[in-house]
C-alpha cells in the first residue's frame, strides 16, 4: 500500500498555480499507466473473471472531460466505487515535501497513530487506491464463481473533482452505466445531506486620488481555488514619508498583538514583518495560516486554527484613520470585517447570513470562507480589489423549501439560492465611504443535497458499515461537495471515521495526512458491501434507476 501510494502521490495533478493543463494530464496518465500495469499483473494469476479497465472522454463546450477505471463481472447490475486522483495544490511551507509520501506518527482519537502524509494521501489518492484494491480482492475471492456473472463491480476514478468534476457528464451521457449502488469514496461514514454551494465574487472599482501618507499598496493572497482557506496573506505598505513609514514599521507588531478583534477568544494568525525594504519605502506584513484548510470547514479553521487573510484584513482595516490612509485595499478589508469578521456563520448580520434548520443544525449552518483576496487582478484594469468567498448554505438560503421526503437536489436541477437578494440588501446596508464602488457578482453552484437515512443506498451502505464495525454508520450532514450530488443511487462514505478536517488530517491543508487505521478499516467496509453485493446479485432489482438530476460542477469547487 504506501510504495503503491507513494507512486501515486508523486504525480503532480493539481490544477493551476504553477502547472498547466497538459502537465496535469501527463502525469495522471502516469497514474493510469500504473492502474493499468497493476491490472495486467493481476490478471495473469485470474483464470476467468479478468479486471477490465476502461475510460470515458468527452469535450462539452470545449473542455475535455475524463475519467477511467476498471471493472469486473458482466451482470446488468452495477456497483461502483468512486475516487478522485487530481488534488488541490500543494501549498508551501518549509520542511512540506508534498508529493514524498511518508510516514509519521499522530495523535488521533486519544491516541499515536500511523498516517500516511503526502498531497492527496486522504484527498483522495489514498482512498482511490483502497478502493482499487478491494475490488482485486473481491474479483480474487470470486473469480470462476457464476455469481460474478449478475453483477458488474467497477472502480472509478475522476480526474478532475476538484475543479468541474468529470463523473456527472459520465453519468448523463453513459445512462446505461449509471450504477445501481455507488460509493463516492471521498467524505467520511456516513454523508446523508450535503450543503449547497455558493461562490460570490466583490470588487472595488480603481479611484483616481492617490493616497498620501501610509497606505496599503497591495494585500494579496497566493493563487489558488476559492475551496482552500489560503496559506498565507501579505499586505505591502508604502508611504510618501520615509519616516512615517519606519514609525508605523516600529509599531506594528505590538499593535496586532494589541488590536482587539470581534471576539477576546479569536486567534489571530502569526504576523510577520519584514522591514528589509524600508530603503525602497516598502514594508511587507505576511500572517500564516493554521490549522483547516478545506472550505467548507470555516468553522473548524476558526475553532483551532485561523484564517490568516481574515486576521490581516480586519487588523489593517481597524488602523485607517489613526496609522493608515484609506484606499480600496483598506475599504474592501473594512467590507469583510463589517459584514463578517471572524465568524463565520454570518453573526454579524444574522438576519441575512445566519441560517439553520432540522438538517444544518445549530453550529453547523451556513458558513462563509473568505478564501482570496487579489490586488489589480489580472485581466481586469479598472479592479483594484478582487475577494472570492466558499458558501456552503443551509436549506434556508435555498429559494426552494424541502419538503421533508424528497431525496437529492432541493428543488431539483438549476435551483437557485436566496444570496442573489441576499447581497443586494446587505450591500445596502454597508456604510460605504464616498467615492468607493463595491460591487459583487455570485452564482449557485449546486443546490443543497438531502438524503433519507432509511433510504435504500443509505441503508445498504450503512448495512456493510454496522457489519464491521458493530454499530450504525454516523449520518454526517456536511459542507463539502461531492460527486454524489444528483443521483440518489450514490452516497457519500469514507475514508474517514470523523468529520474533522483539520489537524491532524489536514484535509485540503498543509501535511496532508491520512491515517492508515481510519483505511484499513474502510477497506473492510467496502469489501464487505461489494461481497454482500456479490452474493445478493440474484435476488437484487436491477429496473429500478437512479433518480438522477446531473450536476455541472463549476470550475474550482469541492
Amino acid at each position: 500500500m504506501f510504495d503503491d501510494l507513494s507512486t501515486f502521490v508523486a504525480a503532480r495533478t493539481y490544477r493551476g498555480v504553477d502547472q498547466t493543463e497538459a502537465e496535469t494530464v501527463a502525469n495522471l496518465q502516469k497514474i493510469q499507466e500504473e492502474v493499468r500495469l497493476q491490472v495486467e499483473q493481476f490478471n495473469e494469476k485470474q483464470k476467468v473473471h479478468k479486471l477490465v479497465p476502461f475510460e470515458w472522454k468527452k469535450t462539452i463546450n470545449g473542455r475535455e472531460y475524463w475519467l477511467f477505471g476498471v471493472r469486473v463481472g458482466s451482470g446488468s447490475r452495477r456497483v461502483a466505487l468512486s475516487s478522485h486522483l487530481d488534488t488541490v495544490p500543494p501549498g508551501t511551507l518549509e520542511g512540506w515535501e508534498p508529493f514524498k509520501l511518508v510516514k509519521e506518527q499522530r495523535t488521533y482519537f486519544g491516541r499515536e497513530q500511523e498516517f500516511y502524509v503526502g498531497r492527496g494521501s486522504i484527498d483522495d489518492k489514498g482512498p482511490a487506491l483502497i478502493a482499487f484494491n478491494v475490488l482485486k480482492a473481491v474479483a480474487r475471492q470470486y473469480d470462476g464463481d457464476s455469481k460474478l456473472n449478475g453483477v458488474t463491480l467497477e472502480v472509478l476514478f475522476d480526474t478532475s473533482e476538484e475543479t468541474d468534476m468529470a463523473m456527472p457528464y459520465y453519468l448523463e451521457d453513459k445512462p446505461e452505466e449509471n450504477p445501481d449502488l455507488g460509493v463516492i469514496f471521498d467524505a467520511m461514514w456516513c454523508i446523508r445531506a450535503e450543503k449547497g454551494g455558493e461562490r460570490p465574487v466583490f470588487t472595488l472599482k480603481r479611484g483616481s486620488a492617490k493616497p498620501t501618507g501610509v497606505w496599503i499598496e497591495s494585500l494579496d493572497t497566493p493563487k489558488g481555488p476559492a475551496n482552500q482557506i489560503p496559506e498565507s496573506a501579505t499586505a505591502v505598505i508604502r508611504s510618501d514619508s520615509p519616516e512615517a513609514l519606519k514609525s508605523f514599521a516600529q509599531q506594528v507588531a505590538s499593535l496586532y498583538q494589541s488590536h482587539g478583534f470581534d471576539d477576546p477568544a479569536y486567534r489571530r494568525a502569526e504576523l510577520s514583518v519584514d522591514t528589509s525594504g524600508l530603503a525602497d519605502n516598502r514594508l511587507v506584513l505576511t500572517t500564516k495560516v493554521s490549522g483547516a484548510q478545506h472550505g467548507s470547514a470555516p468553522d473548524e479553521n476558526r475553532e483551532e486554527g485561523t484564517n490568516p487573510l481574515i486576521s490581516l484584513t480586519n487588523f489593517l482595516s481597524a488602523q485607517v484613520g489613526t496609522h493608515l490612509a484609506r484606499n480600496e485595499i483598506s475599504e474592501m478589508s473594512r467590507f469583510i470585517t463589517w459584514s463578517w469578521g471572524t465568524q463565520v456563520f454570518g453573526e454579524h448580520h444574522p438576519d441575512l447570513l445566519r441560517r439553520n434548520d432540522e438538517v444544518f443544525k445549530e453550529g453547523n449552518g451556513t458558513t462563509y470562507a473568505v478564501t482570496r483576496f487579489y490586488t489589480n487582478p489580472e485581466g481586469a484594469p479598472d479592479i483594484a480589489a478582487r475577494v472570492e468567498i466558499d458558501i456552503r448554505y443551509a436549506l434556508g438560503h435555498h429559494s426552494v423549501a424541502w419538503d421533508g421526503k424528497t431525496e437529492g437536489l432541493v428543488g431539483g436541477k438549476g435551483t437557485q439560492s436566496v444570496f442573489q437578494d441576499t447581497f443586494t440588501k446587505l450591500l445596502g446596508q454597508f456604510p460605504a465611504e464616498a467615492g468607493y464602488t463595491l460591487e459583487f457578482q455570485t452564482r449557485t453552484v449546486f443546490p443543497p443535497d438531502v438524503r433519507l437515512p432509511e433510504g435504500n443506498a443509505f441503508q445498504r451502505v450503512s448495512h456493510a458499515f454496522e457489519q464491521v464495525l458493530g454499530e450504525q454508520c454516523p449520518r454526517w450532514a456536511i459542507g463539502g461537495g461531492t460527486d454524489a450530488k444528483g443521483n440518489t443511487n450514490l452516497i457519500a462514505a469514507g475514508a474517514l471515521f470523523t468529520d474533522k478536517m483539520g489537524p491532524p488530517i489536514n484535509y485540503h491543508g498543509i501535511n496532508e495526512g491520512a491515517p492508515v487505521e481510519d483505511l484499513r478499516k474502510s477497506a473492510d467496509i467496502l469489501y464487505t458491501l461489494l461481497t454482500d453485493e456479490v452474493e445478493n446479485a440474484g435476488k437484487a432489482s436491477s429496473t429500478v434507476r437512479p433518480l438522477f438530476t446531473p450536476m455541472h460542477i463549476a470550475p474550482d469547487f469541492h
